[in-house]
């Protein structure tokens, strides 16, 4: 009995223990003068820091003290930032790192973008509690078992593991930002633009996007899943006029978080679209949207459209239908007719078109189709 006791109290400091062992940051960039503010900032949060002066620095470093948590710069010499998340992320895939840029220039952001960095911070730094905010909500969310699954939009609007509506938090400044730096807002929704072609088994998709460069994108994603079915959405985040980029942050976020939480039952587009509805109706950053959800059932060869406030024409070789959907994502959209099973045996395509703005193609295809042309 006394052992057995001790042993419990033994196993209880070494949660204490574990509790209160602070946290390894490592900050990886080439200007020692950031290096010196930001850790002596961190240190005093209770934070431990390593300082690594450049990418190559920064893998070293890694394999010698791995971190809870990295900070890195994009603009570096040896082994620059997209080199180094690249290697990181591929090496260490739990590793969270969180990117900061010192330029309103996206592009670098979407390439890091791509290898699941979970949050990035313009530079420089004016407001340090921005940097506690992130890491802490970085360091949270690293501790759920899904965490290596969600993205930055995710961590902006924290959708937890039952699908709950996001609550408002800290890290609107990041919208703020965006909405005071269109080009750099238009950079990143262009990033998250999926691959244009994509496959499973016998199914083959394709997207084609043209668009105007003035305004911001139409922006479409879609998830195979392991049903044998396949979700997809299309919002045009020009008319959630200032809040358009926040809008469209928050569909992605829920939408991923919706499928990842469906394990194996089928998606149910009606309660999607409440959930985004909701999330709309809860945060003040974001607005009625117009939008479109689809799903592709590949077992029964059938698609199931939603409209909610973009129309779009469907075909598959033999038939046509325009779909309409006149009431907006926020605004009620299940008031609108949602289209099923219809087939894409034959070949599909999904088209939606505005003059002078934008013109946008689906296709649904198997390789038959293809030797069928």
């Amino acid at each position: 009995m006394y052992k057995t006791e001790g042993r419990i109290d033994d196993e209880a400091k070494a949660q204490v223990h574990e509790a209160v062992q602070p946290k390894i940051i490592m900050v990886v960039d080439d200007d020692p003068i950031f290096r010196r503010i930001t850790r002596g900032y961190l240190v005093a949060q209770g934070y431990i820091v390593i300082e690594a002066e450049d990418g190559l620095d920064g893998l070293r470093k890694l394999k010698e003290t791995p971190p809870d948590l990295v900070l890195c710069d994009l603009s570096m010499p040896v082994l620059n930032g997209i080199e180094f998340v690249e290697e990181a992320s591929g090496a260490y895939p739990s590793l969270p790192l969180i990117v900061v840029s010192a330029t309103e220039d996206m592009s670098e952001v979407a390439k890091a973008l791509k290898f699941g960095i979970k949050d990035f911070l313009p530079k420089p730094i004016s407001n340090h509690e921005h940097l506690a905010c992130a890491i802490e909500s970085t360091l949270e969310d690293t501790e759920n078992t899904v965490a290596d699954k969600r993205d930055f939009s995710s961590q902006w609007f924290r959708v937890d593991d039952g699908g709950d509506m996001p609550e408002e938090r800290e890290l609107h400044w990041h919208l703020d930002y965006l909405h005071k730096n269109p080009n750099a807002a238009k950079e990143l929704l262009h990033a998250l633009l999926p691959e244009n072609d994509s496959s499973q088994g016998a199914w083959h998709c394709s997207y084609r996007l043209l668009q105007s460069t003035e305004s911001l994108p139409l922006v479409f994603d879609y998830t195979w899943l392991m049903n044998g079915q396949m979700a997809f959405y299309i919002i045009d985040s020009a008319s959630g006029e200032d809040k358009g980029v926040g809008t469209t942050l928050l569909v992605r976020a829920l939408f991923h978080d919706y499928l990842r939480n469906l394990r194996s039952m089928s998606v149910d587009l009606k309660d999607l679209a409440t959930i985004l509805e909701r999330g709309i109706g809860c945060s003040d950053c974001t607005e009625r949207v117009s939008a479109l959800f689809g799903l592709v059932d590949f077992n029964d060869a059938s698609l199931s459209i939603l409209p909610a406030g973009l129309d779009c024409q469907w075909s598959n070789g033999r038939k046509k239908m325009h779909i309409s959907g006149d009431v907006m994502l926020g605004n009620q959209c299940l008031k609108n007719f949602m289209t099923k099973e219809l087939q894409i045996g034959q070949g599909c395509k999904l088209t939606l078109h505005n003059i002078g703005s934008s013109s946008f193609s689906f296709d649904i295809f198997t390789q038959q189709d293809l030797y069928e042309i």
